[in-house]
């Protein structure tokens, strides 16, 4: 027999032999064995080894073949032991955790919301940052955009006659398609099925499925001649959402037809369900080519498309750039309305969806991050009172021949199984979270129907719980596995807990201490911000203001044959204004074409009086409202001058209200009411300056508007705005009577209340407050309970201690004051290192701070006195405990 190898037994576990050995020992057995077999026949013992020899064969090839099948059992033999030494450890693990129920439900609940937070927060990150866009070779895919460097608008909407000439003129693109739709403002009137309504709808041109690599799932999409006007375009391509609510998911609903602003279309296709761009409230797509040039002029200068373009396989972006560049400064060169508008900006589509709201999702993510880590921290500081406990256990096991890195590879797998059970219940709690968060979105979150609990996100769930266990079990694993085994013995233990084990705590908690002070500033400072918010002036009052919305028809209303009489429609729209401001519980009412945080209105150019435009430059732009008259009266918002009235008609001379903020760039220093602006050669008279209203966002100041009376200058879109005396929305159903009494065929597209488009305005700040808030307190809490539990745990140490010192003749007052300072020292040091790293991270979250710096002085000194106080109250529980020690029976014990 082979000798065995390293020649000494540790423990219970016997060295194996080497594979080779046991294989050149198996052969020469058997080669004996039949010499000796030959022997006996007569042979000498050298003929007979040389025939056992030959009847062999090739020994070598033997013995490579034994080899690799005695390496196989092996290594299946060491990974069955290695199993079964697993799950022994798994059980034994179990155990100890079901014998220390308070520590395992502690430290499993303080992992689950540490895992849990991260699961949730990185479900978000995936679906919305992570994830690749739902359409073939997403990396091809760019927003375009034109380009006026001159008026420093680099992501300006594109014209369809220009983007008609990008697309002949294409080389590195393989194709591009425009798109026009706002949020509440581009839709068609559903008639024919029920009641009238207004269906959100995409308007597209040729290019734009094609593009995007689009296949429907029933029916087709359409061709290019049914995209342009003069072709077949009256067809339309339903969402899969709504073919399925409409419709029931029939597949006879191809061919159909509905009626969509009173002319039939031809249903053709479906889209798929994992199209939700460039919106997941859509109902249909229509061709572009469909809006009459009365709804938007078909001219070069009208930029209204949204432009999706697909580069050749192997073109980069920078050809795509250069190549839009040229053709664009190709245009400027050969028509005068692109003069100034000579170039392009080119951006990959998955960052113009998730741009919004990026830098929130990564700001998130790292502070759940370091909510993780101080979970880790914190079951890792139990971890390491518990094994002061379980110092004697080790060493008694080192003396009897257990192996070190045994005993390691147990506790690790003790703090793999806690971490493992604290990952489940945190996938659990991420599921429920998640709901909660989407739903505190309100649906200002891009790819939200994307955002699910899938299979990355539960592996990465899986993979953090791992990684976590083996953080937490390391030191604990490393520090008792290393002890010296005869000073542990003689000392019962209590050399390594309040040597080695207590300084390590103490480092602990200044980690944790200073990972609390970074997320309770951010919590600050976002709670700041958001008050700041709430603080804006909107320039209207939104209390008890209901606002319905529809589009009106013209086909459905004559056109005024009188001379200076308004259009038809716009008869009708005055109408229901009038017939709204009868009804009982109404204070006040009139129309708005976009209201506030629901459009932002259109952009127009003009000129100066005496205030040329200089070669090569646009004139000046503004955005441009259509009201009626007592808009602002109604919303509450102030005017200097006066706003329109009843005497404002197409037959009288136009007149202009601006808002301050045109008034401050314009006419600076002075007073704008009386003053004019050009519109070609027109001589338009500003009659009224109205306070700065809030129309795109919270935190973007207004921007230069005009108003102007939709009498004088009319458009189809309108939306009641009402003031009502009681609950706004128990007004909803009589404002849509009085609507349906003048036109029982007009189609509503929206009711809600002006509060309710503030709160949602304030959607994504909330979102962001109310988290870093909840892990500010998390962290907060977890601070606290780190730094408690270490002073309890170094009172329970220094008991001997502490009883000599009252017998010297120390007072409790004195025990208290010495153990709460020394907790509060740990804070400080750990504040300090917390407030270096919140002021080095602080430009991550200026991206999302609104009035308040990142470096705000008061919120510093305010949450770090929260900080110390709550470190303070930790610091005063075990104090108190430390002071009741009774020095006499302590040295009696001892």
């Amino acid at each position: 027999m082979a000798p065995l190898r390293g020649g000494r037994v540790r423990g219970a576990e016997a060295v194996t032999r080497r594979p080779d050995d046991s294989v050149d020992a198996e052969l020469q057995f058997h080669l004996e064995a039949r010499a000796d077999d030959l022997m006996a026949g007569g042979l000498d013992r050298e003929a007979a080894r040389g025939q056992a020899l030959r009847e062999f064969g090739d020994l070598e090839d033997a013995r490579r073949y034994m080899t690799r099948v005695d390496m196989r059992l092996e290594t299946t033999r060491r990974r069955r032991n290695y199993m079964g030494d697993f799950l022994q450890d798994v059980r034994y693990a179990l155990r100890r955790l079901r014998e220390s129920p308070a520590f395992a439900a502690t430290a499993t609940l303080t992992l689950a919301l540490g895992i849990g937070a991260n699961t949730a927060i990185f479900s978000l990150v995936y679906g919305v940052l992570v994830r690749p866009l739902p359409f073939p070779n997403p990396e091809r895919l760019y927003a375009a955009y034109s380009a006026n460097r001159s008026a420093d608008m680099l992501r300006g909407s594109v014209s369809p006659v220009d983007l008609d000439d990008w697309r002949a003129q294409r080389e590195n693109i393989e194709d591009l398609g425009g798109y026009f739709y706002a949020e509440g403002s581009t839709g068609v009137d559903l008639t024919g099925r029920g009641e009238p309504r207004r269906l959100d709808a995409v308007f597209v041109t040729p290019g734009f499925f094609p593009a995007l690599g689009v296949q429907p799932s029933a029916g087709r999409l359409p061709s290019e001649d049914e995209l342009v006007r003069g072709g077949r375009d009256t067809v339309v391509v339903l969402t899969h959402g709504f073919w399925m609510r409409e419709f029931g998911a029939s597949p006879a609903v191809i061919g159909s037809m509905l009626s969509l602003n009173g002319r039939p279309h031809e249903v053709i296709g479906v889209l798929p369900p994992s199209l939700r761009f460039p919106t997941d409230g859509a109902d249909v797509f229509v061709p572009y080519s469909t809006i009459p040039d009365s709804g938007i002029p078909r001219l070069r200068q009208v930029r209204v498309l949204s432009v999706v373009a697909r580069a050749k396989a192997g073109a980069s972006a920078d050809m795509v750039r250069s190549e839009l560049n040229t053709i664009a400064a190709r245009l400027a060169g050969q028509y005068p309305e692109d003069r100034a508008w000579d170039s392009a900006t080119i951006v990959p589509l998955a960052d113009v969806i998730s741009g919004p709201v990026a830098d929130g999702l990564v700001l998130l993510f790292g502070t759940v991050g370091l909510v993780l880590l101080m979970a880790t921290v914190n079951v890792t500081s139990l971890q390491l009172s518990r094994a002061a406990g379980r110092s004697r256990e080790i060493a008694v096991r080192l003396a009897l021949g257990a192996r070190r890195g045994r005993l390691v590879r147990q506790l690790l797998t003790e703090s793999l199984v806690l971490s493992v059970i604290g990952g489940a219940v945190g996938i659990g709690l991420a599921a429920a979270g998640l709901q909660g968060l989407l739903a505190l979105a309100a649906g200002q979150l891009p790819r939200a129907a994307e955002v699910s609990l899938n299979a990355p996100v539960i592996l990465f769930a899986l993979g953090t719980s791992l990684i976590t266990g083996v953080l937490v079990g390391l030191a604990p694993a490393w520090r008792l596995s290393r002890g010296g085994v005869q000073t542990i013995l003689r000392d019962r233990g209590w050399s390594v807990a309040g040597g080695r084990h207590s300084r390590l705590r103490r480092a602990l908690v200044v980690l944790e201490v200073a990972v609390a002070m970074m997320l309770v500033l951010g919590a600050g400072l976002m709670g700041r911000s958001l008050v700041a918010l709430h603080r804006v002036d909107l320039g209207f009052n939104p209390d008890h203001l209901l606002a319905v919305q529809f589009t009106i028809d013209p086909g459905r209303h004559s056109i005024a044959s009188a001379p200076n009489s308004p259009a038809g429609y716009a008869t009708y729209y005055q109408q229901v204004i009038e017939k709204v401001r009868t009804l009982p519980g109404i204070r006040s009412a009139a129309a708005v074409k976009d209201p506030p945080f629901r459009g932002n209105g259109e952009r127009n150019g003009f000129n100066l009086p005496g205030r040329p435009v200089p070669p090569g430059q646009d004139p000046p732009t503004a955005t441009m409202i259509h009201v009626s008259e007592g808009y602002f009266a109604t919303i509450g918002a102030r005017v200097d001058g006066r706003e329109y009235t009843s005497r404002d008609t197409v037959a009288a001379p136009l007149v202009l209200v601006v808002n301050e903020a045109f008034a401050r760039q314009y006419f600076p220093g002075e007073r704008a009411v009386g003053k004019s602006v050009l519109a070609g050669r027109a001589q338009i008279e500003i009659v009224g300056v109205v306070n700065d209203i809030r129309q795109v966002a919270m935190a973007e100041p207004a921007r230069p508007t005009i108003y102007i009376h939709n009498l004088q200058n009319t458009r189809v879109k309108t939306t009641i705005v009402v003031r009502t005396a009681g609950e706004p929305l128990a007004m909803a159903e009589a404002v849509r009577q009085a609507i349906w009494s003048i036109d029982p065929s007009q189609a509503i597209t929206s009711v809600f209340t002006f509060d309710d488009a503030v709160s949602r305005a304030m959607a994504r700040p909330r979102l962001l407050t109310v988290l870093l808030g909840a892990f500010g307190v998390i962290g907060l809490a977890l601070g606290a309970v780190g730094l408690y539990g270490v002073l309890a745990s170094l009172v329970g140490e220094r008991r001997r201690e502490i009883g000599v010192r009252m017998a010297l003749g120390a007072r409790p007052a004195d025990v208290v004051r010495m153990v709460v300072r020394g907790g509060l020292g740990l804070t400080v040091v750990g504040a300090a290192l917390g407030i270096g790293g919140a002021l080095a991270l602080g430009r991550y979250l200026s991206t999302v701070l609104y009035g308040v710096s990142p470096t705000d002085l008061w919120t510093f000194a305010g949450m770090a006195a929260v900080l110390l106080l709550t470190a303070g109250l930790a610091s005063w529980i075990p104090a108190r405990r430390a002071a009741r020690v009774d020095p006499v029976e302590t040295l009696r014990t001892d």
